[in-house]
């Protein structure tokens, strides 16, 4: 029978009475441990958690810093922190900013828990919570342009791109480039595409304050090395979509739609792929590269099978593109700026609109 301390834990991290999700807790945490992370929604210190669960301060204190070592609480000079999602739970302390080699690496089993819990459960929740999303008349984060795919369309200039849309200048503009491995293909990956792809420690305090910590896999990049890993990941398959370079096979975001059919959630970029039928071959590669099936074969009056795009399928996520040896596709801007500039949330009283950032974990902790 499950602890009450776990119960409770789960249902605080959005998870009430996930039989799989008390699994993980149990396996990683003890019941004094997962009642330390209870207490931990809101920053505290060593002598106040000490007090509120009636422990020894010096014992508190020393449990405290193992937890941090392990990668299961953030620090401040006095104050600790934990998470307030399983989203951010699973990224902060398992995958991608957490430890991944040495004494605190995830034992096997605890991977084996999170990927069961995954692909039998999480994944039917995010497909409940996106058809909520949209039936509330809101609409899931639009995929990113590919920026070899921009490189590659003579029609499109960097210049036409909104700031969202230029991933390149991003890379180019950021003060510090921190990439970490992808989470998901870490913990339950099954796919052999590139993993060190997670540019949500990128430029932000979040990288800066893992980076250099013991057993954390994530690592400060040149410009150059940067540009080269986002283009690796494009060529290779991968979605690019917010943060994270997406496999359909692995993806928190991508697996559920693929599992289920669902693509009609997903919020289309401006941009779409078209194929230049005097340059297609009829070699077929796009039509396998294309995550959404958005690419058929088609007869032409020449007798010839060529590929042809479903607008209507298409997202624009630019797969298809480099992969085509032949240059017979290529992006056209599709939709107006207003596409993406309307749903910007407005800064208070005018101005700027402002920016939406993941709330992961406490990284100005006091």
């Amino acid at each position: 029978m499950a602890h009450s301390s776990h119960v409770i834990l789960a249902e605080k991290l959005g998870a009430p009475g996930s039989e799989r999700f008390i699994k993980i807790l149990e396996a990683m945490f003890t019941p004094l441990e997962a009642d330390v992370y209870r207490e931990l929604f809101e920053p505290a210190t060593s002598p106040e958690l000490a007090e509120r669960l009636g422990v020894e301060e010096a014992v508190m204190s020393k449990m405290l810093d193992t937890l941090v070592d392990r990668g299961m609480l953030t620090r401040g000079l006095t104050q600790f922190g934990f998470h307030k999602s399983v989203l951010a739970f699973h990224h902060e302390s398992v995958a991608d900013t957490a430890p991944h080699t040495g004494p605190f690496a995830i034992p096997q089993h605890v991977k084996e828990l999170w990927a069961d819990y995954f692909r039998n459960e999480w994944c039917h929740e995010w497909i409940i919570k996106q058809e909520k999303q949209q039936a509330n008349g809101g609409r899931n984060l639009p995929i990113s342009p590919s920026m070899t795919a921009i490189e590659l369309s003579p029609d499109i200039d960097f210049d036409d791109l909104l700031p969202e849309e230029n991933f390149k200048q991003k890379i180019i503009d950021a003060e510090r480039r921190i990439i970490a491995p992808c989470g998901c293909r870490v913990v339950w990956g099954v796919c052999d595409h590139p993993l060190m792809t997670c540019f949500a420690t990128f430029d932000r305090p979040r990288g800066e304050f893992y980076l250099n910590q013991p057993g954390r896999l994530l690592k400060e990049y040149t410009l150059q090395e940067s540009l080269d890993i986002a283009r690796e990941a494009e060529q290779s398959g991968l979605v690019h979509w917010g943060d994270c370079f997406c496999c359909s096979c692995c993806c928190e975001n991508l697996y559920p739609l693929t599992k289920f059919g669902r693509f009609d959630l997903m919020t289309p970029n401006r941009f779409a792929a078209f194929a230049d039928e005097d340059k297609c071959v009829g070699c077929e590669v796009c039509v396998k590269k294309c995550p959404f099936g958005a690419i058929e074969m088609k007869k032409t009056a020449s007798g010839k099978h060529k590929a042809f795009v479903n607008l209507d399928k298409c997202k624009g996520c630019g797969v298809c593109i480099p992969s085509c040896k032949k240059n017979a596709l290529t992006y056209k801007i599709v939709r107006p700026p207003e596409y993406i500039t309307g749903t910007r949330p407005k800064a208070a009283g005018g101005g700027k609109p402002t920016q939406v950032v993941p709330v992961w974990g406490y990284y100005e902790l006091k």
